[in-house]
């Protein structure tokens, strides 16, 4: 899953994604999100400042997947990755249908299940972080 994130998140590091513009078009979809309030947060505040919204995704995307793959700070990046995975359910995999709304819907578990089972301590950086830093709730 981290190199999905992370690969997604490289392709979107060209200028017509950055600019806001592609972006801005995926996004007239969101009209058909079944939750107002977040049709309503999409459409009102995400498409009119989609270039910042588009570097936030970008480099989250990155930084999620990097995170993943390193076993880093695994919790933390697993909820980001989850409220990402259900903005892009709501706001355009429902809308569109298809493929795309049990991919993330896979995925949403499955970052649910890293959050639970603390993944990243067997393989990964939390494990020398969680020996060193014992009662924290991150690693």
């Amino acid at each position: 899953m981290g190199y999905f994130f992370f690969v997604y998140g490289w392709q979107k590091l060209n200028l017509r994604f950055l600019s806001g513009e592609q972006l801005a078009m995926q996004l007239a979809r969101a009209a058909n999100d079944p939750l107002a309030f977040h049709r309503d947060f999409i459409l009102q505040t995400v498409t009119p400042h989609s270039q910042f919204f588009a570097y936030l995704i970008a480099y989250g995307e990155i930084a999620i997947g990097l995170s993943l793959i390193f076993g880093l700070l695994v919790r933390l990046s697993s909820a980001f990755g989850m409220f990402h995975n259900l903005n892009i359910m709501f706001a355009l995999a429902i809308p569109n249908g298809g493929a795309q709304v049990g991919l993330n819907r896979i995925f949403i578990v499955l970052q649910l299940m890293f959050i639970l089972a603390a993944a990243g301590r067997a393989f990964g950086l939390d494990g020398i972080l969680a020996k060193r830093f014992g009662r924290s709730w991150m690693f």
